[in-house]
């Protein structure tokens, strides 16, 4: 498969999506299934990982800020791709005890119930962690979401200020404008998102508008075990875990539907 037009300006991105795509057509090649979802977001994730370790290996010793128990990028809405989500509910259903997954869902809804309306710039706040944030560490890192594994700082002090003195928060917000970051990893988690989202919406059809992290999973945890199958139909079964500002927010958008893929090699 191919990109029938750039995606992003520059190359090397265009590759990693097409890489993606092709990763996605030969992964779901066929009749999609639960599984075949799972296991292809595991692979980004583990390709956005390699991605952003080398990218990130090549700044100045010490340059990158973000160290294990940092956790100021923890406070905020943040889009998955709905197999992103299905392996994150997999890894949860299929690693933890009945007692503490009873105990995760009912955080998660405690979570989504405080957040649920909230547009993405009242849900930057330290009253808003993410439910998965547990003593400053993730507790889902193996499976954290795409955009997770592309973030980093310059410099954790300014992201504490940022996040937790309120002047400082309110003048971020109005610029619109992140921290400084090595933008690289960011945009190879972008690539590769993009690639999964072109070949499952063109290819089968399937609802690949990103959703929010937290309502996503309280639908998974909480609803029906038909969703991920009504999903895989074709259907729009993810559609409250939209999020509040409904695509108005860069990491909560709609698919590149308009971009497709044309034939090429079979990979």
């Amino acid at each position: 498969m191919a990109l029938r037009s750039p995606v992003f300006g520059e190359a090397w991105q265009n590759d990693i999506a097409t890489a993606a795509a092709n990763t996605a057509y030969a992964v779901m090649r066929g009749e999609p299934t639960v599984n075949g979802a799972i296991e292809l977001a595991r692979n980004a994730m583990a390709a956005t990982s390699r991605l952003a370790a080398g990218l990130l290996a090549r700044a100045p010793s010490g340059a990158v800020a973000c160290r294990a128990g940092c956790d100021h990028c923890c406070y905020q809405s943040v889009g998955v791709t709905p197999p992103e989500a299905l392996a994150i509910a997999d890894h949860l259903k299929t690693t933890l005890p009945d007692a503490q997954l009873a105990r995760v869902t009912r955080h998660v809804s405690e979570c989504h119930e405080k957040t649920r309306a909230l547009p993405s710039a009242e849900r930057f706040s330290p009253d808003h962690p993410c439910p998965f944030l547990e003593a400053g560490r993730c507790a889902v890192y193996e499976v954290r979401p795409l955009s997770c594994r592309g973030m980093n700082s310059l410099d954790a002090g300014e992201c504490a200020t940022r996040l937790r003195d309120p002047e400082a928060r309110a003048a971020f917000l109005a610029r619109g404008l992140g921290g400084r970051s090595f933008m690289e990893p960011i945009r190879a988690s972008q690539a590769i998102s993009a690639g999964l989202q072109l070949s499952l919406s063109e290819l089968f059809r399937l609802d690949m508008r990103p959703l929010e992290l937290t309502a996503a999973m309280h639908l998974l945890l909480t609803g029906p075990e038909s969703l991920a199958d009504a999903w895989l139909r074709g259907q729009r079964p993810f559609e409250p875990a939209r999020g509040a500002d409904r695509g108005k927010d860069p990491g909560l958008g709609e698919p590149i539907e308009a971009l497709g893929l044309a034939p090429g090699r079979d990979p």
